[in-house]
């Protein structure tokens, strides 16, 4: 093989794996800010439950004696 032909495989192999290590880079660390922001999500939705839960416990207590 000629220089010119080396480049060229050395190209056609060495681009397309950057390209999808980049790309799973980004995958990643686009599924762990979805993970963060679905736990926070869950966090919220917790909170919320117990508030409500602590709202109908007082309502009980208040007018179902």
């Amino acid at each position: 093989m000629i220089d010119a032909q080396m480049i060229t495989l050395a190209l056609a192999v060495i681009v397309p794996l950057s390209m999808l290590i980049y790309s799973n880079s980004q995958i990643t660390e686009t599924r762990e800010t979805l993970r963060a922001e679905i736990a926070a999500g869950f966090a919220r939705m917790s909170s919320e439950i117990q508030s409500l839960r602590a709202e109908v416990k007082i309502h009980v207590l208040e007018h179902h004696k």
